[in-house]
């Protein structure tokens, strides 16, 4: 093509048709501009799709670490509706017996539990590291940021406070009158031993009745926390992702 080109600038100099020749170089140019100019919107085209197959990978991971975040937090809501009901038969044990039981020992076991939500980030973090306008639905990538920006942090603010708050409150209490036992028959792989002595003084502790309660709404604000934010934002988060997918088909 460029020999060709070359051979009529040659012919239009050679004839003196200079006028043709460079009416000819114009065009030759033009065309030339008009060639890359498709390259480079090929180009774009090309860079456009792999960006668009990068963000619907993206997408495809976090739905899967969402769907792994929601199984965990329900356990964990699982797990604090039995610390709660633990609290509340250990309050109503203690006022209607005058010896400890088997389940008794078990429920007041059950108080120092404190689950802890540890959520998926692979698929967020490899977003951040391609840049988070790689998500060109605004509001989706305004949930995606606030879910993984704010509401887990926030929620693992009250997880530190709270293992903070059974270290320094609760087990002090726990171990005054109870012995701790392994038994891996049991969920939570533990138990107590609590002695007739130690019952009666329990029975007779107002303190160790306002440390359950205690526990009891500590439990129970978490509890809140994890249903009312958590499972919530990740069922919203997990349709919006489930519609930008399917518009991408």
């Amino acid at each position: 093509m460029i020999k060709l080109f070359r051979k009529i600038r040659h012919k239009f100099l050679l004839e003196n048709r200079f006028n043709k020749y460079l009416l000819y170089a114009i065009g030759e140019i033009i065309l030339v501009v008009i060639g890359i100019l498709i390259a480079l919107q090929i180009n774009n085209w090309n860079n456009e799709r792999q960006q668009r197959d990068l963000e619907v990978k993206i997408l495809k991971e976090i739905q899967s670490n969402l769907s792994f975040d929601l199984i965990e937090i329900r356990e964990d809501i699982s797990v604090m509706d039995s610390v709660n009901m633990a609290s509340i038969e250990v309050v109503e044990y203690l006022k209607n017996h005058d010896e400890p039981s088997e389940k008794f020992n078990y429920n007041v076991a059950k108080v120092k539990v404190a689950p802890h939500f540890n959520p998926n980030k692979s698929g967020y973090e490899l977003l951040t590291s391609k840049g988070v306008e790689l998500v060109v639905n605004d509001s989706l990538r305004i949930a995606i940021s606030d879910l993984y920006e704010s509401t887990y942090p926030y929620y693992k603010q009250y997880e530190i406070e709270r293992i903070s708050f059974k270290e320094n409150f609760i087990q002090p209490m726990l171990l005054k009158y109870c012995e701790w036992l392994n038994d891996e028959n049991r969920y939570y792989l533990t138990t107590f031993n609590i002695t007739q002595d130690d019952f009666i003084k329990m029975k007779a502790d107002d303190a160790f009745l306002k440390m359950i309660q205690a526990a009891k709404f500590e439990n129970y604000f978490v509890r809140f926390r994890a249903k009312q934010k958590i499972e919530s934002k990740i069922l919203r988060l997990q349709e919006i992702i489930a519609e930008e997918l399917n518009s991408k088909q």
